[in-house]
């Protein structure tokens, strides 16, 4: 897929530089042109995000480590939680903030048109909706870097001019982001199209989009459920859960194809670059076996093989439990958000005595139907598989839903992580045996790039003691327990 971008690249070269001026390691390149599509950085941006959202290079994304669903054999410091050595936090900074870049280009671009006769009401229409497009592409880059890291650059971040930018405190971000969100939300009219084509997700459908910002709001009010903004958080769920997603087929998936160069990055980082090294972990496998989910047949090759306990080294590849090869196929599909995680969030809802129009148990079941049939599974296995891991037969509601969504969520390995963090369930994640120096615990955050550490120095410290200190242990904000 990073093929595939070639002409975008050299053709906004200087563009995609000056998208890192707050990471002054690279200077402003000023061949850039002119003038640019809005339709083409909007584009753009969809790529950069959800390659680097489905990837599984340790380069750039290990959240399927961090979550651990795979471990590696035989290179194994990402897996010990070294994220330091491959700068793996720069690299997730740069990817996002070069797509929040691009959006910005995109709404200066649409906002600045001047509006004429004929089909006036009509042109209004569209620009207003492909204005609010952007906000919720925007809303779900910040929320996933404020989750990241907590605190980051916000009100300063996407000034070109300003090479050291402050950092927003995380909690006035995500009050930032929910406004953001229902504004974008409350603009969207059906009566008119929006982007067409050059959107890769909804293909311009602004109901699509519609349903899709409701269950974003559904997101980030969950992912406040803890901590100081617990009352926003609720109040935010209860007036969005009945505009969310009502089926799997109104997921924002990503069509990847089957021909070079419009492919997942998982064909790329698994197929492509020839590396057996990723392998499946003891842990995943134990409970799923255990418990018989009918998923483990879909998530999992060469289940007579060895598993390996997480971080540990490995032995021969070919001796080992794999991931399935439908990960390998290239028009596998990229996931920005779907059904199964958003009723997910309902179940947690519920469950905390929110009022989101059903009881946490109806959600929880429709999220667990919805994955094992997305996996290939039939209602029949969901039934059965429900009867023995019913919402009920777990001892605490975190750890129903902790478990079923850590399980759901494999290959959205952040997002698995991120239930772990705020739930503490499964109870199968373990420290590995050879962590960094001072890592005596599972991460629950990264830390921010080196290069900040270097030539943003200042705010780079006073974000790290306002967040409590820039370690892997630091918790965010929400996750108070």
């Amino acid at each position: 897929m990073r093929n595939r971008k070639l002409y975008i690249i050299v053709l906004f070269l200087g563009f995609l530089f000056s998208c890192t001026d707050n990471f002054t390691e690279m200077n402003v390149d000023t061949t850039r042109p002119e003038k640019v599509s809005a339709s083409v950085l909007l584009t753009n941006a969809q790529i950069e995000i959800i390659d680097q959202i489905s990837s599984t290079n340790v380069n750039y994304n290990i959240w399927k480590l961090m979550a651990q669903y795979w471990t590696e054999r035989s290179y194994r410091d990402e897996a010990n939680y070294n994220i330091t050595s491959r700068e793996i936090p720069e690299q997730i900074f740069r990817v996002f903030y070069a797509a929040l870049y691009d959006l910005k280009d995109a709404y200066g671009i649409i906002e600045a048109q001047t509006l004429t006769e004929p089909n006036l009401e009509s042109k209004q229409i569209v620009k207003a909706n492909q204005l609010a497009v952007i906000e919720l592409v925007n809303v779900f880059v910040y929320q996933r870097l404020v989750d990241i890291f907590g605190d980051i650059p916000y009100s300063e971040a996407l000034d070109k001019d300003n090479y050291t930018p402050a950092y927003d405190d995380a909690q006035a971000i995500y009050t930032d982001l929910i406004a953001r969100a229902e504004a974008a939300v409350a603009a969207l009219d059906v009566s008119d199209e929006s982007f067409g084509t050059a959107d890769l997700i909804y293909n311009g459908d602004v109901g699509s989009w519609i349903k899709f910002g409701h269950s974003l709001l559904v997101k980030l009010g969950i992912g406040i459920a803890d901590g100081p903004l617990s009352a926003l958080g609720k109040s935010t769920v209860e007036a969005h859960y009945d505009g969310v997603f009502v089926s799997q087929s109104e997921s924002a998936f990503f069509p990847y194809e089957k021909s070079l160069p419009y492919v997942n990055e998982l064909y790329n980082d698994l197929v492509a670059s020839g590396r057996h090294d990723f392998v499946m972990v003891k842990g995943m496998v134990d409970l799923m076996t255990d418990i018989e989910d009918p998923r483990i047949d879909n998530y999992f090759d060469d289940l007579d093989g060895i598993t390996t306990p997480y971080g540990a080294s490995g032995g021969s590849y070919s001796t080992k439990v794999h991931y399935d090869a439908a990960l390998e196929e290239p028009d596998f599909p990229g996931f920005f958000m779907t059904f199964d995680e958003v009723q997910f969030y309902l179940a947690e809802a519920a469950a905390r005595g929110w009022s989101v129009g059903a009881d946490a148990e109806t959600y929880y079941n429709a999220a667990v139907t919805a994955s094992i049939i997305q996996w290939g599974g039939t209602e029949a296995e969901a039934e059965t598989y429900l009867a023995s891991q019913s919402y009920s037969s777990y001892d605490v509601w975190k750890d129903a839903i902790g478990t079923q969504a850590w399980l759901a969520m494999y290959t959205r390995g952040f997002i698995g992580y991120t239930f772990w963090r705020r739930l503490d369930y499964p109870s199968v994640l373990v420290m590995p045996p050879s962590p960094p120096t001072g890592v005596t615990s599972i991460p629950v955050r990264f830390t921010y790039p080196t290069n900040e550490q270097q030539y943003n120095s200042t705010n780079w410290a006073a974000a790290a003691a306002a967040i409590g200190g820039d370690e892997l242990s630091t918790k965010l904000f929400w996750d108070i327990y």
